[in-house]
Order: structure tokens, then sequence, then C-alpha cells
């Protein structure tokens, strides 16, 4: 990577060389020959003359305005002279204390006949792991530049497969947090903040799944038939990713209502041996009131042993109460 212009060019010349040590500018002009495949990978936050060197390369103008917006949608258009691609790649952000959060970014792709020219602000994990291929073996830029289109989206594509592994690690947690932890009172706050990861992770791969539906199945001169092949497998991972994420909210629901259903049965649990605390006071509670009444005469009032009679008295209907609740399997 050149670190004053922020941009990466690997080409395999008719001589079968791999070529690190073009200009962007004769990249361009070489991919607009026809005479090689030319890899050209931009770093748009360090690449200050990106803009200009896209409109050198014939791109549509509201293309290039795509590159420039780290909010631009996930989507597909057929430009004159290329396809464009817009994926995005999704990681844990690593900057927050919260371990939900999660941060996106952009990876722009212009396809044409024998060029791939890429965007991304920053580095990029995807394009790095195809620089390192590249390098290792340069004949794969013999498959077409539509083939290192489809190495790159599938790197994209298999780094949500992490993701979705971490998320897995956290609902299990979650889940046992419950048990273990008997309903923590902070067990609803990391359900809602998970559900709401994988809303935005769903807002991110639902249109990524159209876009490598139209690349696996619609007719282009950009990709070959035998290259759609590769991206049906692309298309696949997606709509796993996507099934993995609709059956991560389906066990985060399901662990809502069993967090609910763990208080409430504990919160069953203290009301039933408050009950019973309550139903056996209730016995002693009753005849020491009747002999708290102002009456001169009551039976045993003035007798030696009253006192101990109504001990014996409070004493007895209590454990006639406790075998009677015991019976009925109240208790």
């Amino acid at each position: 990577m050149n670190a004053q212009e922020g941009i990466l060019c690997l080409a395999v010349t008719p001589d079968q060389r791999l070529r690190e040590d073009l200009t962007a500018e004769d990249a361009v002009e070489l991919a607009h020959s026809g005479a090689a495949t030319v890899w050209l990978h931009v770093n748009s936050s360090r690449a200050a003359n990106w803009p200009q060197l896209a409109e050198q390369s014939g791109f549509h103008p509201l293309a290039i305005e795509d590159t420039l917006s780290p909010d631009c949608r996930v989507k597909l258009e057929e430009y004159e002279g290329c396809l464009f691609v817009v994926v995005r790649d999704v990681y844990f952000a690593t900057d927050t204390p919260d371990p939900y959060d999660f941060a996106s970014t952009n990876l722009y792709l212009f396809l044409g006949p024998n060029y791939l020219v890429t965007v991304h602000a920053g580095e990029s994990r995807p394009a790095a792991t195809l620089a390192s291929r590249m390098r290792l073996g340069p004949e794969l830029f013999h498959r077409g530049a539509d083939h290192l289109a489809y190495m790159l989206i599938d790197n994209v594509v298999d780094l949500y497969f992490p993701f979705l592994d971490e998320i897995d690690l956290l609902v299990d947690q979650i889940e046992s947090a419950i048990y273990e932890q008997d309903g923590a009172t902070d067990t609803v706050e990391q359900i809602f903040d998970l559900k709401r990861t994988l809303l935005a992770l769903r807002r991110h791969e639902a249109p990524l799944r159209e876009v490598t539906a139209t690349l696996a199945n619609r007719p282009t001169q950009y990709i070959r038939p035998e290259t759609q092949l590769y991206f049906r497998d692309v298309y696949d991972h997606v709509v796993r990713q996507l099934e993995s994420v609709e059956t991560y909210r389906d066990l985060l629901s399901g662990a809502m209502d069993l967090h609910f259903s763990v208080i409430s049965n504990r919160m069953n649990e203290v009301i039933k041996a408050l009950s019973v605390i309550a139903t056996l006071v209730l016995p002693p509670t009753f005849v020491a009131s009747i002999y708290g009444m102002n009456f001169d005469w009551m039976p045993f009032l003035h007798s030696p042993g009253g006192f101990w009679y109504a001990l014996a008295l409070m004493f007895g209907v209590s454990a006639a109460l406790m075998w009677y609740l015991k019976k009925k399997r109240w208790i």
C-alpha cells in the first residue's frame, strides 16, 4: 500500500508477471487498454485524489458520490462500462464499553470487463486478505476480474460468521445467567441490547441477500455464468446468516419469557412462604386477642394454669392447621 496515496495496484501483464509497481494512472490506462487484468484498491481516507482518479476512470458521478458517503445503503447498480456494488463489513466495536455495540463500513466495487476497483474508508480486512492471496497465487488473476470480485465479496460475507458465533456465545451466557442468577435485574437490559444489535445486523444483511441473489442469477456482461455459480454459494451463506439472526431473535424472545417466568416463580415462592407464616401466626393472634379483651369473667381467665392452657390452645390450633395444609399439599 502506498502510504502517501493510499492506493494498492495489482496487475498481471500478458507475460504472466505480477505487477505492484504501477501508479494508479498507469493501472487505469492498462485496464482501459484491455492488456491486463487489474485490481485497484483505494483507501479513500488517505487517497485525496480518489475523486479525480474516479473521473479519469470514467465512473458515473452518482457512483463516485456514493463512495464518499459512509451511509450509502448496500446495493447493486449497473452503469455504462461497469457494475457498481456496495457491500458492508460489520464487526464488534472495541472502543465502547458495551459488548453488544458493533460498527460497520462500506466496501465499494467497480467491476469492469478486465478490472476491479475497490474503495474503502480506512483499512479493509477483506481487501488485505485478497491481496495476500493474490501475492501467493498470481494465477488467480487468470480467472478474471469477476472472480476477484467474488473472492472479495465472499471474504466480506465470511467475516459475518465469527460475528454471529460471538452473538451465539452471548445468547448462551444470557440463558445461563437467567438460571444461575435467578432472574437478575440486568438481564432484561442485556436482552434488549442484543436484540437491538440483531435488528441492526438484519438491516445490513437483508439487502446483502438481494445483492448476492442478483449477482448469482441475473445475466450481465460483467459476470460470466461460471462465476455466477460461485456467487450462488455466497448467496447461500447470506441466507444461512439471516436464518441464524432470526433464530437468535427467537431465542432471545424465549429467554425474555423464561426470565419473567423465573421471576414469577420466585415471587410465588416468596408469597407462598409469607402466606404460610401469616396462616400459622393467625390462630395464636386470634386466641391472644380474645384473652386480651376487658371482661371480668372468661374461661380460665383467673385460673392458675390459664396461661399454659392458652399457649397449648395456640400451638394445638397451629399444629392442626399445619397438618391440614400438608394433607392438602398446599405446602
